[in-house]
């Protein structure tokens, strides 16, 4: 009871700081919020623009508590990736770390194992679990690999492991609601989210087929093209048996976003950083 109680405490003064956020830096324009489900479990996936302003709109914008799950790799210090995975633990937003990050890591068979087994749980709760499946955004103050505006990365196979897991822990199906960013920038910057409708994974035939169905999907709420992403080939089973496979958890690694409530920057950095500085085209979406 302490516990529950200490949560929703954290989770309201995360929600206050992504409104003030919001208020200060962003404009917002929002649809489909009639397609997430008001109760049980959902798992949302989401393109992955800002390293920070994605997640202040999912917390603001959808109506019912959420969970993220974030990337602790970009962190340097010892020190503040203690405190990030405190914080998040206390949020209970999933932690990763990214099998293609850019510094090498230890211990990174404990984050997946635990990524996969708290997000499982937070389904089999009935919660709200948001994933990006690209692992990275367009626009970060540390690393990323894209390179364009509008590009948009092929996604990790994550996502489909943990929908999977949830519906043979539930016995029951579990929505996936696709999600589609894409920002402009004039006087402030304005994100604009589509939500598309929930599918499931008896929707499709295989994890192949579910995962660049969902890459087609949220890449038309974003505003984009599906065309010109590097072609994948190869059939996965849904249903792997009992176990998750050790290479589907290692794609847990590149399904987060960088926790928005711990994350500070000044707007000029980023604009500099991504290439938008002052006298660029202001309507281009990313």
């Amino acid at each position: 009871m302490i516990h529950e109680a200490s949560e929703s405490m954290i989770c309201r003064a995360i929600r206050l700081a992504a409104r003030a956020m919001a208020a200060d830096r962003l404009d917002m324009s929002v649809s489909g919020l009639e397609n997430i489900p008001g109760d049980g479990p959902v798992l949302l996936l989401a393109r992955h623009c800002h390293y920070l302003f994605d997640g202040v709109v999912l917390l603001v914008s959808v109506p019912r508590p959420i969970h993220i799950m974030v990337a602790v790799d970009w962190v340097k210090s010892s020190y503040a990736r203690r405190l990030l995975t405190l914080a998040t633990t206390m949020a209970r937003w999933p932690s990763v770390v990214r099998s293609d990050a850019p510094r090498a890591w230890f211990g990174q068979d404990r984050y997946q194992r635990t990524a996969l087994r708290d997000s499982v749980e937070l389904l089999a709760e009935g919660r709200l679990l948001v994933v990006f499946p690209e692992g990275y955004p367009n626009i970060d103050r540390h690393y990323t690999p894209k390179t364009r505006p509008e590009e948009m990365l092929p996604f990790k196979a994550g996502f489909a492991a943990i929908a999977v897991a949830a519906e043979k822990r539930l016995g029951a199906r579990v929505p996936i609601v696709p999600a589609g960013f894409r920002y402009t920038k004039a006087r402030r910057w304005t994100a604009e989210l589509n939500i598309g409708e929930p599918v499931y994974v008896a929707d499709f035939g295989s994890r192949r087929s579910l995962i660049e169905g969902m890459e087609q999907r949220i890449a038309e709420l974003s505003g984009l093209s599906a065309a010109g992403r590097p072609p994948r080939s190869g059939s996965v089973p849904l249903h792997p048996g009992p176990r998750v496979p050790r290479r589907a958890r290692a794609s847990l690694l590149s399904t987060a976003h960088k926790a928005p409530f711990l994350r500070h920057s000044r707007m000029r950095s980023d604009l500099l950083r991504s290439g938008w500085a002052r006298g660029r085209p202001a309507q281009a979406a990313l």
